[in-house]
């Protein structure tokens, strides 16, 4: 075979192995980020059902680290929820839809 035919022969082998392997590597980190943030909106709802009079009024979206509270809650409970939030391992930031109400 001619040198210059299996230089290409080797360039295109290479090429698709590092696309295969590339594609697999990305849908596996899809997989873990999908579960990561189930995980993170289970302890940001924990966090909340122990912090507040009334989780339940209180609405989670996770996305990439990025968690976003709305709702109703107590103006009293505010300022520590949210503090509480910006602490919990895997939280990036917290972006707060939250409207406080004086009483239940």
């Amino acid at each position: 075979m001619h040198p210059i035919l299996n230089l290409l022969a080797s360039f295109a082998a290479g090429a698709a192995a590092m696309y295969w392997f590339d594609s697999a590597v990305s849908r596996r980190q899809a997989g873990r980020m999908v579960l990561s943030q189930s995980r993170l909106r289970e302890q940001v709802q924990a966090c909340i059902g122990r912090l507040v009079s009334h989780p339940d009024a209180i609405q989670v979206a996770v996305e990439g680290g990025v968690v976003r509270v709305s709702g109703h809650v107590l103006a009293s409970e505010q300022d520590s929820l949210l503090s509480q939030l910006t602490h919990l391992p895997g939280v990036h930031k917290v972006h707060n839809a939250l409207s406080p109400v004086d009483d239940a």
